[in-house]
C-alpha cells in the first residue's frame, strides 16, 4: 500500500509542478461559470411562501380578509399600487366589501410568477383557500342578517374549517439553474477533461520513456504499479475538485445540500474518470491523440449529461440517450442531492452505476495496460 500511495503522490506531484495546471485546474473553469452561471442564472425563488396583496377595496371586507391571509408560514405584504415585481399577487378589487354586502358573485385575482418556487407557491395556495373558505363559513352562519351590521354584531367564527393541501410525490419544485446548477456542471466536465488528458498523456509518457518498465523492475509488483497510477489520477480528480468547490463557497456561496452525500459522488465520478484515462493513456499512443480525444469524449459527456443546462428541462427521448454518459449519472446526483433535498435512498443507484462504469473502465485499462512500447 505504502508503494501504491508513493506512485499516486509522485504523479500528482508532477501534475501540479506543470506550468499550465493552475490555468486550466482553476482560472479557465471559473471563465467557463461565470459564462454558463450567468446564461442560466437562478429562478426567482423564494424559498418561504411569500404574497403581495394588491388591496383595492373601498370598504371594510378587504381589510378582514387579508387579516384572515395573516401567518407565520407566510411573508405577506399589502400595497396599493400594483407592484413592479412579484412572486405572486392577489388582487382584492375596488367592489370587493359591496359585493359582499350585496351578497353577489365574488372574483380575485391571484397572479404567479412562472419561475418562483412551487412548494413556498403551494403554502400560499392553501393559505388563500383557506381564508376564503373561513370567509364563506362565517358568512354562512350569519345568515340572511344584513351584512353591513356585521362587523358590529358579529359572532367569533373562527376556525371553522382547516383546509391543508400538499405537493404531489416527487413534485418537482424548483429548476435546477444558477451556480448550483452550473459549478457542478463545469466541475463534472473539467474533472473529465483534465483527468483524461493528464493522466492519458501522463500513461503514454511514462510507457515511453520506460518510467512504467524501471518502477515495475524495482520491487513494485504490477498491481501496486497499476493501482499507484489509478490512485494518482483519482488524486487529481479530487484536487481539481477541491479548488472547485472552494471557489465556488468563497465566490457563488455554492450550495452542496448534504455535503457528505456530495462528496461522495465526486469521488465515485473521480474514480471512474481515473480508470477510463488510464484506458485512454494505454490505447492511444500520440499526444495531440489523447488531447484530441479526451476534449472530445469530455465535451460529449458533458452537453449530453446535462453539465451545460438542467436535463430536465430537456426532452424525455435526449434524456433517455444522456443515459450512456457518466456525467449524467453525476449530475442527476448532484441535483437530487441540491435541489430536491433527497438522501442516500435516493442516489445509491446514480453510483452504483458510476460503480460500474469505474469497473468496466478499469478492466479495459487492465486489458491494454503495457508497461513498455
Amino acid at each position: 500500500m505504502k508503494k501504491i500511495w508513493h506512485i499516486g503522490r509522485l504523479d500528482l506531484k508532477l501534475m501540479v509542478k506543470d506550468k499550465a495546471f493552475f490555468f486550466w485546474v482553476l482560472l479557465f473553469p471559473l471563465a467557463f461559470i461565470l459564462i454558463f452561471g450567468n446564461l442560466f442564472g437562478s429562478s426567482r425563488t423564494d424559498t418561504r411562501a411569500s404574497l403581495t396583496v394588491l388591496n383595492q377595496d373601498r370598504g371594510k371586507w378587504g381589510a378582514y380578509f387579508i387579516r384572515k391571509l395573516e401567518s407565520p408560514k407566510i411573508e405577506l405584504a399589502v400595497v396599493n399600487e400594483p407592484p413592479a415585481e412579484y412572486y405572486r399577487v392577489l388582487v382584492i378589487p375596488p367592489d370587493f366589501s359591496t359585493r359582499i354586502e350585496r351578497k353577489a358573485a365574488q372574483e380575485i385575482q391571484f397572479l404567479k410568477d412562472s419561475e418562483a418556487d412551487l412548494k413556498a407557491g403551494a403554502v400560499a395556495d392553501t393559505k388563500i383557500t383557506q381564508a376564503i373558505v373561513k370567509l364563506l363559513a362565517e358568512l354562512v352562519m350569519y345568515g340572511n342578517r344584513d351584512m353591513k351590521a356585521f362587523f358590529d354584531t358579529r359572532n367569533p367564527y373562527r376556525d371553522l374549517v382547516s383546509v391543508h393541501t400538499r405537493l404531489p410525490k416527487d413534485t418537482i419544485a424548483k429548476i435546477p439553474s444558477g451556480f448550483d446548477h452550473t459549478l457542478p456542471g463545469i466541475l463534472v466536465q473539467f474533472v473529465m477533461m483534465m483527468v483524461l488528458i493528464y493522466g492519458g498523456i501522463s500513461v503514454m509518457e511514462d510507457r515511453k520513456h520506460r518510467v512504467l518498465a524501471r518502477i515495475l523492475y524495482s520491487s513494485a509488483s504490477f498491481a501496486e504499479l497499476f493501482g499507484g497510477k489509478l490512485l494518482g489520477r483519482l488524486l487529481m480528480g479530487l484536487l481539481q475538485s477541491a479548488i472547485l468547490v472552494a471557489a465556488g463557497l468563497l465566490l457563488f456561496r455554492l450550495n452542496l445540500g448534504n455535503v457528505w452525500l456530495s462528496s461522495l459522488n465526486i469521488v465515485v465520478f473521480a474514480a471512474a474518470m481515473a480508470a477510463l484515462s488510464i484506458f485512454v493513456g494505454s490505447v492511444l499512443r500520440k499526444e495531440e491523440l489523447i488531447i484530441g480525444v479526451s476534449m472530445l469524449l469530455a465535451n460529449m459527456f458533458a452537453g449530453l449529461g446535462g453539465c451545460w443546462w438542467p436535463i430536465e428541462i430537456v426532452p424525455p427521448a435526449f434524456r433517455a440517450a444522456a443515459m450512456v454518459s457518466p456525467a449524467y449519472w453525476a449530475m442527476d446526483t448532484f441535483h437530487k442531492i441540491i435541489f430536491f433535498g433527497k438522501g442516500f435512498a435516493a442516489v445509491w443507484p446514480n453510483l452504483l452505476v458510476l460503480l460500474g462504469f469505474g469497473a468496466v473502465s478499469t478492466a479495459l485499462a487492465l486489458r491494454f495496460f503495457k508497461v513498455e512500447e
